[in-house]
Parts: structure tokens; C-alpha cells; sequence
């Protein structure tokens, strides 16, 4: 298993609790309905507690049905079914009346809105109005309110969408790309630059190089919704930069529900060809295979001597030891597949409503992409490898989630979550070209197998304290932990050579092979307490103040170990590699093949183990200030205490043999201003300043060789935190419900931010190291809308597009580096993204989504003067989505991905250093469930 123990215990516990539950009656009759949501006030978007709720039918011979909202502004009410008017009564507040709800049997009915603050007595208001409030609805809703700017992704966009996971999602967020697949990048800055929570909790990294999470391995199916802070507000963590990623998933439904989908999808070009593998084991399945891979026992602990003629034997022994597998086969390649499970409930516990959720999801995708890569040296026709690279790739995803809701009270909830997933991608690498640098033509095969776990575990409490001048408070335990292993990379050569003029091509091997071991291991737990009190400001309206603290430590184990495997004398290194490393090659005498340890272990050249520790201390203090009718102010400050160690040191003792320290304390202060121009037009104004810190390993010198002739990649142990000074202008209108047309500008002020720079050596070094200052602008643009306004013949359309314009610049300082570029953008960063979304929407359910992403040109990697850096090119994907509604409980789900399939482009100047395509993927997906 890929999980730790503890925490494997912790997430069997948790779904066992929410499976414990489904065995309880439903609460609901079969012959009553129910309605819930949320009341809140209108010019805060605080919710009304204790609030008078009443669904008062049309027919005069039913009953009445009331309540009172609970202390967090929520309500439940059950009822037969019929036509309602509901009444919403609160002291200090407008009354309000809204007519023409229908409650029908077995259904819940959502219903959310606001109250507006007046202190005296008024008429009662009615409303007519439609009932249903979906969630990019009540999403957007959330954004009017916030005090500070902020985007979303609501579980609706996520339906209409051909995406599998929470990186593919984000994607489609303003102002946000995607890095390899799974790193956000928010407003151009890299992941080093945003923060990733998921239900609150600060998830472990699987990550060998990267602070953040990888959102590839959340899975879609899990999410309920996403919100991207884009300005800081103290009560965030302090490492913010482009923004924070807040993911929450699926959440309690309020009453009884369940539903089971799987979809099959087709690759073009792959789906049922040949695809390249290996033997591996049945555990690969759900993504389990590393222990399948796990280092030999004969090796695993234990000092690997040098070779001489007096340990020949004992070498020799241990070599015998690994599996005997290094060539790929050929087999047929499924369709890709995911499955997914989920069921809710709510009933009622020792007479208070506890709510629960259960969702599992497991996703197989196969990719096969034909690459070309190429390294010059000196100038762009000084070409030192040129290589045509062919990947298969087997992915396989499986998460779930279990979580309970408890009200102890009206006035106190209790939430316990968590949440776990498993990721593995198989790869089988072949490469084949010239290496300029021997002048041989090489073929390279490896065989990578790499799996990602995270499990998270909260548990979070909401009290209200009228007798302490009305205070709530807020509490949360989280245990996060993450894991990364790569078992057994197995990597060998076969170089081209002709014994006389005019000989056909004869491969032979090289004198070795290299197996790889790797295992990260993370561990994170914090708690986080906050306290608030409301109060009013004369006649400039009502206002809350918070105070917090925030402790949060990590943990990380990072072990890593290299073999080589030399080959026996005089055998025919034509031969394939499982009859040269066969058994009878390590026979212990003057000839014989044997293994070597090529672990790291001098600090000059480098240390491939190492642990580290961070911590964080963190008080803070936020006021949300009330200026009249249409304005607020959020200023608040928080105080960081910030520690964080890498010990880097030999296999087998721990002793540093390198270290890098970081000790700072930080105030960071923010300022968010919102203006009300008009009653649907908000002016909202930031200021922040933030943190950036290093990632773990960039801090250990450990180096990672890509492609033989490539460039080294180290860590560097006197790396510092970067300082970011944020400033932001928005306008948002909300013309209508569900609808925002809004446009922004922001500045970015870095000081010593963090990039890699190249140091000379053989081969070149690539090394983080603090830069001496930089910018970061941009301009952001968005537009959703239904397209019934403009004409009754477009009444079914709705249209939801985005479009950022970034620019940025780095100067390096003077000392860091003469051999690349001194001045140059944010590495990873695009200069514009668009995206756009056309929605056909009809009563019986249906809807056609067109989706289209450009992506523009980022700088991929620096080089070596003169040569030019090597820039990304600019791509753009269509997908298309259909979705079919069957008798209430069926759907039908049609996609089509990457339609215009563009080439993945890399160039350094006008030469092509890589590309390739991903292809194109048609799915059909079939859902049943209430």
C-alpha cells in the first residue's frame, strides 16, 4: 500500500463511519418533501442566525411549517407536498415573502437568499421568483459578497466539462494555467507561488521538487467546488503570491441520495493498437504496484562493498538479486475508463441531524505521445543530441472520501472529513539518436513506474457564544500525510555500430544497466482556532472582528538509491538485456557481472538523501469595517514565524553533510477595499504584502540527470525566502442572476523571487537561486451571460469566457550567473490564456457545451549563452460535451477532447528543441442515481 499506516487507519475509520450510517432509516417519509439552504444578509453576506422560518401553503387545509435558522444562517424544513409561500422573519431586517415554491414527494428543494438590513419596521416584501438557486449561482452570489477578489469553478461547470481531475478543471479558471498537468499556475506565477487547501486542510506534497499539491490526483468526480482567492486576506496563509486554492469536496446533500456512473473512452491512435508494457503485477490495477517493484532484500539496508577480486563473490551475489525484467512487450490498449461511486444521506442522531457522504471514484487512462528532442551546444546548428522519443504512459487514479455532520446544537456543528487518493503512472521510455557528444548513436529504454498517494483527516468545530458579547468561534485539526515512491527505474543503452563498410547496423549493449529506488515520505499536521465578534457602526452598518492563530508542521523523509549493474565479460552484447543480465552471468569469477552501489554520498558532488522539517507559527487579526450602505473595507495582519531545515547526508548516516536553514519572522499586512458604484457594480481595491519559500528539495543538493547530455539539476542549500508586494483593481457587474462582466489589473512587486539560473560545469548545472528583484502585471477580463437578453432566440444559451494578459520580468543579480540570459519572464508563465464556454440548455435537461483554452507563449527553460532560452509556443484544445437526461434517474454523458490536437511546440529562436502531440479522446459516459 501506498498510504502510511496511520493514516490507512484513519481513512478506513472514516469511511467506515459514513458506511455504519447508511444503515439508519432515512428520516424522510415517503409521502413529504423538504427544502433547505441559507439565509444571509444582503449587504454583508454574513448569515442570519435564529431567523423565523415558515413555508405557509396555498391550500388553507394544510398546516403551517416553521423553524429557525440555525446559528450558521442554515435551515431544514419538511413538508407534504403543494404550493408554498415561505416567510423569513428576523429582527433588525426586512421581512421577506417569497410565493410559489413547490415542495413534491421525495424531493429536496434548494432555496438560498438574503435579507436586507433595517432597523425599522417595514412592510412585509414579497417576491416572486424561481425557487431553484444552482450552484454556479450560488457561487457567484459568494463572490458578490467577498471582501476580497476571488473566481470559482462551480460543480455545474465541472458536469458540463470532459475533465477527470482538479488540475483539468482549473485550467478554465481566469487567470490560471496549468503546469505539467497538475501544477496550478495563478496569474502567470508558478505553483511556488499559490496555496492549495482541500476542505481546509493543508495537504502534504507527493511532490519530490514541488511545496504544492498536484491537482491531477484529485479526482473530478469528488469535487463539489473550487474558489481561487486572488487577493490575501489574513486569515490565509502567508505563502501567497498568485493566489489560493481553496478545493472543496462533495458535500452533505440533505437528504437521501446515490448515483454510479462509468464512462469508456477512445484514444485515436491508441485505443486498441499496440501499446508498450512490461510484467508488473495485478496490484497495478488500482495503482498499487510499488511493492511488486520494492528493493531486494539482499540489497535493502545494506552496504554494497566496491568491486575487487576479494568481494567478486559477494557483488556478484547481490547482482542476482534484481529481477531479471528490462525489455518492453507489446499488448493491446484498452479504452480508457473511470468509475464512480457516491451516496448521501441525512437523518436524524439522538434527535439532531447529522449528515453524511461517501464517494469513491477510480480513473485508467493509457497515453502514447512521439516526441522529438533535441540539445544544442554553442549555437543553433551545433546540435549535441537529437533524439525521437516514443512514450506509453498507464495512469491510474483512485480516491475517496467519507465525511460526517453533526449539530450538537443549534448553535454548535461538528464536521469530521477525510479524504484519500492514489495515484501511479507506468511509463515506458524509448529514445533513439545521435549524441553528438561520443558521436554514437544511442537507444535508450526506461522503465518508470511512480506512485503518488495523499490522505488528509480534519476535524472542525463552529460555536456560537452569545453570553461572550456574541462571539462564534471556529477550531480545525487537520493530519495530512503524502507519499512518493519510485520503485525500481530501470534504465540501459544500446549504441549503433558497423564492423566494416557497408555492414548492416549492429546494436550492442553498454557495459551496464541502472536501477533506481525512490521513497519520499510526508507528514503535516496543524491546528488553526479563530475567534470573531460582530458589531455595529452607527448608521454605517454592521461589521465583524477576528482574531486567529495558526500552527502547522511537516515533516519529510526523503530516501534515494542507485545500483549499477555491469554485464559480464565477453558475451555478445547484441543479445537482449534479460539473456546479458541473466543469473548465470554472476558467477563470482574474473569475468563476472556484479553490482555497484552509485548512491550519492559526497557533498561535492552531490547527496541523494536527505530530512527535513518546517514549521509555521502564525497570529493574525481582521476587521471587516462597514463604510455605509454600499461600501466595506477588509484590513487585517498577520504575524508568521517561519522555520524550515534540510539535513542532506550519506546513505546509512544521518549525520548532516550539508545543510540549509531558513529562521524568519514576517509581518504581512493586507488591505481589501470594495465600493459599491451602483447596486450591481462593485470597484474593488488591494493591497498585501506576502511570502514565497523555497520547495524542500531545492535545499538539499541532490542533482537529477534527465537525458544523457542534458543539463544536471541540483538543489542549493543557501536559498532565502522571496517578499511579493500585491496590488489589485477590479470592476465587477452582476447584471443579472447567475451573470458578471468584470475587468482587472494587477501588479506584482517581487523581491529576491526564487528561479533557476545555470552554473557552469560538465555537464551544465541548473540551480535555484534568489534573483534580484522582478514584476508581475496583468489585465483580466470575464464575461458570463445568458445570451436570452440580448435576443428571445439565444434564450437557451449561455456564454462564460475569460481572457488574462500577463507580462513579468526577473533580473538576475550580478554574481548568480554570466553564462544565461540576466533578464528574463517568470518561468512557466503564458502571456495571455482565454477561455470560453457556449452552453445549450433545454427543459428537459439537455446540454451541448462547447469549451475552448489558448494558452500562450511561456518561457520553458533557460540556456546557455549565446544560445536563446527555450520558449513554450502558444496552444489552443476544443473539447465538446453532451449530456442526456433518461427518466429522471438516467444520464448519458458524450465528449470529445483535444479536437484540434495541436502540436506541443518548444523552441529555442527559431529552432524546434521539442514537440509532439497528445491526441484525441472521445468518451462515453452513462450515470443512474437519484
Amino acid at each position: 500500500m501506498s498510504v502510511l499506516p496511520f493514516e490507512r487507519t484513519c481513512a478506513w475509520v472514516l469511511c467506515g463511519l459514513a458506511l455504519m450510517f447508511l444503515a439508519l432509516p432515512s428520516a424522510r417519509a415517503a409521502d413529504t418533501g423538504k427544502i433547505q439552504g441559507r439565509i444571509v444578509a444582503t449587504d454583508s453576506g454574513e448569515p442570519i442566525g435564529f431567523a423565523d422560518v415558515v413555508l405557509i401553503p396555498t391550500d388553507t387545509t394544510m398546516r403551517k411549517v416553521g423553524a429557525q435558522t440555525n446559528a450558521d444562517g442554515t435551515f431544514l424544513l419538511e413538508a407534504a407536498p403543494g404550493r408554498y409561500a415561505f416567510l423569513i422573519r428576523m429582527m433588525s431586517y426586512a421581512p421577506k415573502r417569497v410565493e410559489g415554491l413547490v415542495i413534491k414527494a421525495g424531493e429536496l428543494l434548494p432555496f438560498s437568499t438574503g435579507l436586507t438590513p433595517e432597523a425599522i419596521q417595514q412592510e412585509e416584501v414579497v417576491v416572486e421568483a424561481k425557487a431553484l438557486l444552482n450552484t454556479e449561482k450560488a457561487l457567484l452570489s459568494a463572490r458578490r459578497r467577498a471582501s476580497s477578489v476571488s473566481d470559482g469553478v462551480s460543480s455545474e461547470q465541472v458536469r458540463k466539462s470532459p475533465d477527470k481531475d482538479a488540475a483539468e478543471v482549473l485550467r478554465r479558471v481566469t487567470g490560471l494555467s496549468i503546469s505539467e498537468g497538475k501544477y496550478v499556475f495563478v496569474r502567470g506565477l508558478g505553483e511556488r507561488y499559490s496555496s492549495t487547501e482541500v476542505d481546509g486542510v493543508r495537504l502534504a506534497s507527493p511532490e519530490q521538487n514541488k511545496r504544492v499539491v498536484p491537482l491531477d490526483l484529485l479526482p473530478a468526480n469528488l469535487l463539489d467546488h473550487v474558489v481561487v482567492q486572488k487577493t490575501y486576506t489574513a486569515d490565509r496563509p502567508g505563502e501567497f503570491g498568485g493566489g489560493d486554492v481553496q478545493v472543496r469536496t462533495k458535500d452533505f446533500p440533505g437528504r437521501r441520495t446515490w448515483s454510479y456512473s462509468f464512462s469508456q473512452g477512445f484514444v485515436e491512435g491508441l485505443t486498441f493498437e499496440d501499446r508498450a508494457t512490461y510484467q508488473a503485477t495485478r496490484a497495478d490495477i488500482f495503482g498499487f504496484g510499488s511493492d511488486h517493484r520494492s528493493m531486494p532484500v539482499a540489497v535493502d539496508g545494506v552496504v554494497v562493498p566496491r568491486e575487487t577480486p576479494a568481494t567478486r563473490p559477494l557483488v556478484a551475489e547481490l547482482g542476482k538479486s534484481f529481477s531479471n525484467v528490462w525489455s518492453p512487450t507489446a499488448v493491446k490498449a484498452l479504452p480508457n475508463a473511470n468509475y464512480s461511486l457516491t451516496y448521501g444521506d441525512e437523518v436524524k442522531a439522538f434527535g439532531r441531524p447529522l449528515g453524511m457522504v461517501f464517494s469513491t471514484s477510480l480513473n485508467r487512462t493509457y497515453e502514447h505521445t512521439e516526441e522529438d528532442q533535441r540539445f544544442f551546444q554553442g549555437s543553433l546548428t551545433d546540435t549535441l543530441y537529437d533524439y525521437a522519443v516514443s512514450r506509453w504512459t498507464e495512469s491510474v487514479l483512485l480516491g475517496g472520501l467519507s465525511a460526517l455532520s453533526y449539530r450538537l446544537s443549534p448553535r454548535h456543528t461538528l464536521h469530521v472529513r477525510g479524504i484519500a487518493t492514489n495515484g501511479a503512472d507506468d511509463e515506458v521510455r524509448r529514445y533513439e539518436g545521435l549524441d553528438h557528444n561520443s558521436d554514437i548513436t544511442r537507444r535508450n529504454t526506461r522503465l518508470s513506474y511512480v506512485q503518488r498517494s495523499i490522505f488528509a483527516g480534519t476535524v472542525e468545530g463552529k460555536h456560537e457564544l452569545p453570553a461572550l458579547f456574541g462571539m462564534d468561534v471556529d477550531w480545525k485539526l487537520g493530519l495530512s500525510g503524502a507519499r512518493r515512491q519510485q520503485p525500481d527505474r530501470r534504465e540501459y543503452n544500446y549504441d549503433r555500430t558497423y564492423y566494416f563498410e557497408g555492414d548492416t547496423a549492429h546494436w550492442l549493449m553498454g557495459t551496464l544497466g541502472t536501477r533506481e529506488f525512490g521513497d519520499q515520505k510526508d507528514k503535516g499536521w496543524g491546528a488553526t482556532v479563530s475567534g470573531s465578534w460582530p458589531y455595529r457602526l452607527g448608521g454605517w452598518g454592521n461589521g465583524k472582528l477576528s482574531i486567529g492563530y495558526d500552527h502547522q508542521v511537516k515533516e519529510r523523509d526523503y530516501f534515494y538509491r542507485r545500483f549499477n549493474l555491469y554485464i559480464k565479460d565477453g558475451q555478445n552484447t547484441e543479445m537482449p538485456p534479460e539473456s546479458l543480465f541473466a543469473e548465470d552471468g554472476y558467477d563470482g569469477t574474473s569475468t563476472t557481472g556484479f553490482v555497484e552501489d552509485a548512491t550519492l554520498n559526497d557533498p561535492l558532488v552531490g547527496l541523494d538523501n536527505y530530512d527535513a522539517d518546517q514549521t509555521i507559527a502564525a497570529s493574525f487579526l481582521s476587521l471587516d469595517l462597514p463604510l455605509g450602505r454600499r461600501a466595506r473595507a477588509n484590513l487585517g495582519l498577520r504575524f508568521e514565524d517561519g522555520f524550515q531545515d534540510v539535513r542532506s547526508h550519506a546513505l546509512f548516516d544521518e549525520t548532516p553533510l550539508a545543510e540549509g536553514t531558513i529562521d524568519e519572522r514576517d509581518w504581512l499586512p493586507s488591505g481589501n477595499l470594495t465600493l459599491g458604484l451602483t447596486e450591481n457594480i462593485h470597484l474593488r481595491l488591494a493591497a498585501s504584502r506576502t511570502v514565497s519559500r523555497p520547495d524542500l528539495n531545492e535545499m538539499s543538493p541532490s542533482p537529477f540527470l534527465e537525458y544523457i547530455g542534458g543539463m544536471m539539476v541540483k538543489g542549493n542549500t543557501e536559498l532565502d525566502r522571496a517578499m511579493l508586494d500585491n496590488y489589485d483593481i477590479r470592476v465587477e457587474a452582476f447584471p443579472g442572476l447567475g451573470e458578471v462582466v468584470a475587468a482587472g489589473f494587477f501588479y506584482k512587486r517581487l523581491h529576491r523571487p526564487i528561479e533557476q539560473t545555470i552554473v557552469g560545469g560538465v555537464p551544465p548545472v541548473l540551480m535555484p537561486r534568489n534573483s534580484d528583484r522582478g514584476h508581475n502585471a496583468g489585465i483580466e477580463l470575464e464575461a458570463r451571460a445568458d445570451l436570452g437578453r440580448f435576443s428571445r432566440r439565444l434564450k437557451r444559451l449561455s456564454l462564460n469566457a475569460n481572457a488574462s494578459f500577463i507580462q513579468s520580468e526577473v533580473d538576475l543579480q550580478q554574481s548568480v550567473s554570466q553564462i544565461g540570459t540576466e533578464t528574463h519572464p517568470l518561468q512557466g508563465q503564458a502571456n495571455y490564456l482565454v477561455n470560453g464556454a457556449l452552453s445549450y440548455t433545454n427543459p428537459t435537461g439537455t446540454d451541448l457545451t462547447v469549451l475552448l483554452s489558448a494558452v500562450g507563449e511561456r518561457l520553458q527553460t533557460l540556456a546557455i549563452e549565446p544560445l536563446p532560452d527555450v520558449y513554450l509556443q502558444p496552444t489552443a484544445s476544443l473539447d465538446v460535451t453532451a449530456t442526456f437526461p433518461v427518466l429522471r434517474v438516467y444520464r448519458f454523458k458524450l465528449s470529445a477532447k483535444n479536437l484540434l490536437d495541436p502540436r506541443i511546440q518548444a523552441l529555442q529562436g527559431e529552432r524546434e528543441s521539442s514537440g509532439y502531440r497528445v491526441g484525441r479522446t472521445y468518451s462515453f459516459a452513462f450515470s443512474y442515481g437519484s
